[in-house]
């Protein structure tokens, strides 16, 4: 028998596979709040200059007598004080303490001539998702799985532990660095495995476990920040209970298919019997029991070349490489920009998180659609949605900033639907073989969406204008509606089976809804594709 009838026997989704993946899911919890936690620690901190006056040789701050904080006071500004007619850049500035104690922006004093400094810790944020997406992929096709997840564990908590203590802006830039490699590390590498532990029909359901989980996450971010709003004592609060994911390392398990593509039989038929032991089935696998194919077994770079020579395949993947850039440059530009929206950051942060909670419930049910048009709807809806703030912003002005913001989350529900969608897509049409590796080349064309949206987010700062104002939502949409539009080419992949091998993969096609998804068969090698 082949690798699915194996697992089928062994028990699909049984108690242990729910047990794997939910083991899986508490890191998942810990990457939303070290991604997010961004929003606080480099908010929009109102700031002003502080304004000096002479009293016997001692200065004091006239915000001090009064207690009160004002943008404008005794002819300063933000950046600016003006003496007898005359400008003068100033070098300390006083802050706002209404929303925020303390942030990245008012240790380093990242305002004025250096507040693009900002963009710059975000940019080292994804400069680590880059790193990382050219190297988990083959990383984990190389030693496994399950020591990348472990890898990015360790990395997550270290790095986001001792940022508090880094005395100046860079160093944390290279702690941001290394959050962002840990968690992709982790994050990404168990979407893989948890679709290589269950059956066709159940990768939905393990995908959903791992992003409700986030979005669990994501929640418990806001009640953290909203009662701890010292930058410095909230990154300890986020980092420390990271420490919990130790004690599930011992329960992990390599990925069995994984296991069967690098000739390890004995130890994948050990797991594959583990499984059925604690899913109360009895079944006797041995090692020539399940039959791998000798193509199945070929190298990482001949599966490549293989691939890259099938017009088909080398079609999907630019398709799939340009989707990932706009699935990552209008989520991460919404999500991470919450603060330059109008209204309360906290209250825009819930609405944010709840819009893309809504998005993954949706996506629980999404079996019950065609794969390929709910996303291609949700690329499209959402990057139209977008688009509409070049009215709300133009011609409605500061009545109609709600309106603004909804249109905003919407586009944050739709490709939060797509980001759900994508990973499964991505891993039905990719052979075992190279998938992980794969993944990683269509990660970094997302990580160019990514950095991009840490400087496109700031758009509206260099064109101060109502216009200015959508111009980043503008530009999110375009491509997004773009990127929607073009994966309609891409094929059906909803309830088919893993393509283990080159071939399989070429020849992916959905099966009609009352084939069987173990004993699909692939197209005629005349059959042409898209």
């Amino acid at each position: 028998m082949k690798y699915d009838e194996a697992l089928q026997r062994a028990g699909s989704y049984g108690n242990y596979q729910k047990f794997l993946i939910c083991l899986l899911a508490i890191p998942a919890i810990f990457n939303a709040t070290t991604t997010q936690v961004l929003n606080f620690i480099v908010g929009n901190h109102l700031h002003r200059c502080k304004y000096l006056i002479t009293n016997d040789s001692a200065y004091y701050d006239i915000e001090n007598a009064n207690n009160t904080f004002s943008l404008y006071i005794n002819n300063t500004n933000q950046c600016v004080i003006t003496t007898n007619g005359t400008e003068t850049a100033c070098t300390e500035w006083i802050y706002d303490k209404t929303v925020y104690q303390s942030t990245l922006i008012s240790k380093f004093d990242i305002v004025c001539d250096d507040r693009f400094m900002r963009s710059n810790v975000l940019l080292a944020y994804f400069l680590g998702q880059m790193f990382s997406a050219f190297t988990y992929g083959l990383i984990s096709d190389i030693w496994g799985r399950k020591p990348v997840i472990i890898t990015g564990v360790i990395v997550l908590f270290v790095s986001n532990v001792i940022s508090r203590w880094m005395s100046n802006v860079y160093l944390v830039c290279v702690c941001q660095f290394f959050n962002s490699v840990g968690g992709v590390y982790h994050y990404v590498v168990s979407f893989i495995l948890a679709a290589e532990l269950v059956g066709p029909d159940k990768r939905i359901m393990a995908s959903f476990i791992l992003y409700i989980a986030y979005c669990i996450g994501e929640y418990i971010l806001l009640v953290e920040a909203y009662f701890v709003r010292r930058w410095e004592n909230l990154m300890l609060v986020i980092s420390i209970p990271i420490a919990v994911c130790f004690f599930t390392f011992p329960y992990f398990v390599e990925s069995p298919r994984w296991l069967f593509m690098k000739g390890r039989n004995k130890q994948a038929i050990e797991i594959l019997q583990k499984a059925a032991k604690y899913n109360q089935i009895s079944v006797d696998f041995t090692a020539e029991t399940i039959v791998v194919k000798k193509e199945e077994t070929i190298s990482i770079t001949t599966g490549i070349k293989t691939m890259m020579k099938s017009r088909q395949m080398l079609f999907r993947s630019l398709i799939l490489i340009l989707n990932w850039m706009a699935v990552n440059l209008i989520y991460y530009g919404i999500s991470l920009n919450i603060g330059d929206l109008a209204g309360n950051v906290y209250i825009n942060y819930a609405i944010s998180s709840t819009a893309e909670t809504i998005a993954v419930i949706f996506c629980f049910f999404s079996d019950k659609f065609p794969r390929k048009r709910l996303f291609c709807s949700s690329m499209i809806i959402g990057g139209c949605s977008c688009l509409c703030t070049l009215f709300t912003s133009t011609f409605g002005g500061n009545s109609l900033q709600w309106l603004t913001i909804m249109l905003a989350m919407v586009g944050k529900l739709c490709v939060s639907t797509a980001f759900f969608l994508i990973y499964v897509i991505t891993a039905e049409i990719f052979p075992t073989i190279i998938r992980a590796t794969a993944f990683s080349f269509c990660d970094m064309g997302g990580r160019i969406g990514s950095i991009s949206s840490s400087y496109i987010g700031k758009l509206g700062v260099l064109v101060d204008t109502r216009f200015g104002q959508a111009l980043p939502l503008i530009i999110f949409g375009s491509v997004g509606t773009l990127a929607g539009l073009l994966a309609i080419f891409l094929p059906e992949t909803g309830k088919t089976k893993l393509p283990d091998t080159v071939q399989e993969a070429i020849h992916t096609v959905r099966e009609s809804k009352h084939s069987s998804p173990i004993n699909s068969k692939p197209c005629e090698e005349n059959e042409t594709m898209l």
